[in-house]
């Protein structure tokens, strides 16, 4: 079903746009209260909304399940039923000829709050829904707010059970738990942070799309894109995370790179054109000026047709060393 962007009256599906949407109705939006103690960052979360729907895996549309990469992000345990996830897809022989493999990732944040009275209580050991959503091919993330309580056990248990388990632990980075009881530490990349907010959600979608891709280090490019994702306000998240990645990003900056060599080979090309068309006249001036000596006009033209030539070959070798071979002038700078 492609949906309006726009959504319902109190759901904001704006950043959603040119994507396709498939919308469960419910009564309500799940809404959350955000403040802060006075003496610090400490967060208070309450529920002030919830919707009448717990989502499973039989809302997603046929022409989805085949997706490269599944993101969950249960934001309470009454929100989805994440276990129900694990059947989304069953690979056949093609699959497995061809090597397709679905990479799926639990953002599991959601399922390890309880609510007491509208207000947000973190649980103090695995929950059971959890426990039930862990299997072999999923990838869980979740911070250290929500780990820090468990006795270290729980989770060697559980990342045994699973792809990976990575636990974001804010301005240290993350720490990735293998099956085979390896720990890895990811260190994060160091910036002046202005809102933490999204920080880690962003991780896991980059940490998934990275691995979707078989990039050899999806931690590390996971951590670069998290720290674009702090150092925007909370007024302008979401859409100003994912423009500030896309301009951020290596390819990014390749494609801002070409745009200014191709600006550059067009200006050589003027300027080449401009010295020919002046050559041109000359040539044409001393072909219809008759009254001068043969000589006389032969020689001058001779001249001003290598001033324009030594003009041209002037103006494609600046440009080149100045524009097309960026890295040439800054080795010559430095002698």
């Amino acid at each position: 079903v492609i949906c309006d962007p726009a959504g319902g009256p109190d759901a904001d599906l704006s950043a959603f746009a040119g994507h396709d949407v498939h919308l469960v109705s419910t009564k309500e939006t799940l809404t959350f209260e955000h403040s802060y103690t006075w003496w610090g960052h400490r967060r208070k979360l309450k529920v002030t909304a919830q919707p009448d729907v717990t989502l499973t895996v039989e809302h997603v549309p046929r022409r989805c399940r085949r997706a490269r990469v599944v993101l969950l992000g249960p934001l309470t345990p009454q929100d989805m039923d994440a276990a129900s996830f694990l059947k989304l897809y069953e690979g056949g022989l093609l699959d497995r000829l061809t090597g397709f493999q679905q990479q799926t990732g639990l953002m599991a944040q959601g399922l390890q709050r309880g609510l007491d009275a509208g207000k947000v209580v973190p649980y103090k050991a695995p929950a059971a829904s959890l426990e039930e959503a862990v299997g072999s091919s999923v990838s869980v993330f979740l911070s250290d707010v929500e780990t820090d309580p468990w006795p270290p056990a729980n989770i060697t248990a559980l990342a045994a059970r699973s792809a990976r388990w990575l636990v974001t632990r804010g301005e240290q980075g993350a720490h990735e738990y293998s099956p085979d009881g390896n720990v890895t530490h990811l260190p994060a990349v160091k910036t002046a942070a202005v809102d933490t907010n999204g920080a880690g959600d962003t991780f896991a979608t980059a940490y998934m799309l990275a691995l979707a891709l078989r990039d050899p280090h999806p931690g590390a490019t996971a951590n670069w894109a998290a720290s674009r994702a702090v150092l925007r306000p909370q007024a302008c998240k979401p859409h100003c995370v994912t423009s500030s990645i896309r301009e951020d990003m290596p390819w990014g900056r390749i494609k801002a790179w070409a745009a200014a060599r191709a600006a550059a080979a067009q200006a050589i090309a003027e300027g080449v054109w401009k010295n020919a068309f002046h050559l041109q006249l000359i040539t044409n001036s001393s072909r219809t000026n008759s009254s001068a000596p043969q000589e006389a006009t032969a020689a001058g033209a001779a001249d001003r047709a290598a001033a324009a030539w030594r003009a041209a070959r002037h103006t494609v070798t600046s440009l080149w060393q100045t524009q097309l071979w960026p890295w040439k002038r800054t080795a010559t700078s430095g002698k």
